[in-house]
């Protein structure tokens, strides 16, 4: 939960005790710290939660999803608010408010549904990420607690943007992370904006790898050569560097705003072959434009 929504639920509450004991009290104004109690939870914390969990790729969609979510809570706060003055009509604005509620959590159940990434029985094609931080066996070493404090913000922000575009977390090694996703774009854009995060934060770096392959799993562990790639191609990248290999390249070279440079074919520990991989980044023009 971010910040600002965790904020707008502890005064929303807040706000609430006040009413009640206001109103025990039967001191001026409880009802309408009520009202304000009721306006911040529901277009305050309830509204940011909710647009918090909504990561729908279509912008349309998205909007769709946001204006029914808007209309219910206001649908919901005039109910509220009829029956707390005994106003006619609370009974039909209930029932309204209640098909509202069953349709917008009809219609978004059915959205998320469909960014799941749904895995097959033992083997699937998929872009792989590889992440892990720079230089943690080392801070491990000199500072525990800062290194798990690392650790936590860095698994915080990839479970995050990972759920966003459509990924699923795989398997977790220490400070090393393997996701997969439905298509190369998907894996590229995430792990482009997990860098963006991590900078912000400014605590520590990542380095990442990205390949596309075939894998074999099991309920509890991932196998394939994919993976074994993925991981050395991401011990090719410095800190704050992201690679990629030639199938995945071939996959985001006209994606805009990206920019790729050719590092060569070369020679990964473990790996027969030398694959021919590019490191990327938000192209120039485009950070200097936001």
């Amino acid at each position: 939960m971010r910040k600002r929504t965790l904020f707008l639920g502890i005064i929303s509450i807040i706000t609430f005790v006040i009413s009640g004991i206001f109103t025990f009290a039967r001191l001026p104004g409880g009802k309408p710290l009520l009202i304000l109690g009721l306006s911040l939870f529901l277009f305050g914390f309830l509204l940011s939660f909710m647009i918090d969990r909504i990561s729908i790729e279509s912008r349309k969609v998205a909007r769709s999803v946001l204006i029914l979510l808007f209309v219910t809570i206001f649908t919901s706060f005039a109910y509220l608010i009829v029956t707390i003055f005994q106003f006619p009509g609370a009974k039909l604005i209930g029932f309204i408010s209640t098909l509202l509620t069953m349709i917008f959590f009809v219609f978004l159940t059915k959205q998320l549904e469909r960014r799941k990434l749904t895995l097959r029985a033992n083997r699937q094609l998929a872009s792989i990420l590889f992440t892990d931080i720079v230089g943690y066996t080392a801070l491990m070493g000199q500072n525990e607690n800062q290194a798990l404090e690392y650790l936590d913000v860095n698994r915080k922000i990839q479970k995050r943007l990972i759920r966003k575009h459509r990924g699923k977390i795989l398997k977790e090694m220490g400070d090393g992370l393997i996701s997969i996703f439905f298509t190369a774009s998907e894996a590229t854009i995430c792990a482009l904006e997990i860098q963006s995060e991590i900078r912000a934060v400014n605590k520590f770096k990542l380095r990442m790898g990205i390949h596309i392959s075939e894998i074999v799993f099991t309920d509890t562990d991932v196998f394939g050569d994919g993976v074994n790639v993925a991981s050395r191609i991401s011990d090719c990248a410095g800190p704050d560097e992201i690679i990629i290999s030639e199938s995945v390249y071939h996959n985001i070279r006209n994606r805009e705003n990206i920019e790729a440079v050719s590092m060569g074919e070369t020679s990964l520990k473990n790996v027969a072959y030398k694959p021919k991989l590019f490191k990327i980044s938000i192209s120039q023009t485009f950070r200097e434009t936001t």
